[in-house]
């Protein structure tokens, strides 16, 4: 089944991913402080020189945002990369073409809205990049 998507849909939805990626770039640079991911979390650790719960719990809220932050990231050039595929547009699980409004609010999903319902409520639809 080919894609019913045209060659200005992709490019719009390419643009929105730049975007998408441009903007998670720097509030992962905002999160770490300009540093790598391995230096901000050794100053955090440095920071935590009291051994207060506090600072334990706000170091592991730190490191989830930016381990979400990096996932939304790995997601967003997952989908720039199938973007190049003749197929992309078309669900995952049974191969119809996912509504470009649909894409168009999240380009990196890979279902339509009825079997991603489906694997919500079989227990695998958790992950973001397949809403």
């Amino acid at each position: 089944m080919s894609t019913s998507l045209t060659p200005g849909q992709k490019s719009l939805l390419e643009t929105a991913l730049q975007a998408q990626r441009s903007r998670l770039e720097g509030e992962l640079k905002l999160q770490l402080g300009g540093t790598d991911r391995v230096t901000h979390a050794r100053e955090q650790l440095l920071q935590d020189t009291d051994g207060e719960t506090a600072h334990e719990a706000d170091r592991e809220v730190d490191l989830a945002r930016s381990d979400a932050t990096l996932q939304a990231l790995r997601d967003i050039d997952a989908a720039l990369q199938r973007l190049q595929d003749p197929d992309f547009g078309q669900c995952a699980d049974c191969g119809a073409a996912i509504a470009f409004d649909r894409l168009r609010l999240s380009p990196q999903v890979t279902r339509c809205i009825d079997c991603q319902s489906a694997a919500e409520a079989r227990g695998g639809g958790a992950h973001h990049a397949t809403l």
